[in-house]
């Protein structure tokens, strides 16, 4: 992992939440969504499906399929308190990423293994956390933090009743990792 993350020439605060099933991931990113708006960060999280049949606009009677259906690179719906961009493939990271640029100040992905990028780990054991362990884990959350502090020097901190505190150490990972 490079001492800053650019990609393409995008700067973004990109991490990643990452663990087995049910160990927490969604509520950990939640709770740090919702500290880090609290801050007066802007937040974009990217949500990897791991169904093999999921699709967005599966009705094939609604204009926005319609327009997929005829051809269309990307199809924007667009009402009056939400706007959602489909694009008829799987993004490489680096794509979705220039999207995020310039709108917000971190990204957060959950369950998205591939992206070389920090992560956050959350588990249930500590098995759980040698399955799932890469060398670009700087954190430790989720359902594991009820029973351990620490790890192998690494800080287990619960999003549920620590989100204070895991998202100051968040902050100064990425002041102390990703600034000249």
């Amino acid at each position: 992992m490079s001492k800053k993350y650019i990609m393409e020439g995008v700067m973004l605060k990109i991490f990643a939440v990452r663990g087995i099933k049910k160990s927490g991931k969604t509520t950990t990113v939640s709770k740090i969504i919702t500290e880090l708006k609290n801050r007066g960060y802007k937040v974009g999280s990217i949500k990897y499906i791991h169904h093999e049949d999921f699709e967005m606009d599966k009705d094939p009677n609604t204009d926005t399929r319609k327009h997929r259906d005829a051809g269309a690179n990307i199809v924007c719906a667009r009402a009056n308190h939400e706007t959602s961009i489909l694009f008829p493939e799987k993004l490489p990271l680096n794509k979705i990423y220039s999207v995020y640029d310039g709108i917000v100040d971190f990204v957060i992905l959950e369950g998205v293994n591939e992206a070389d990028v920090p992560a956050i780990i959350t588990a249930h054991n500590k098995d759980d956390l040698i399955q799932k362990w890469t060398d670009n884990v700087f954190c430790i959350s989720g359902r594991i933090a009820n029973n351990i502090k620490e790890h192998n020097g690494f800080k287990v901190i619960d999003a549920t009743t620590n989100v204070k505190e895991l998202v100051d150490f968040i902050e100064n990972f990425f002041i102390s990792h990703f600034h000249a």
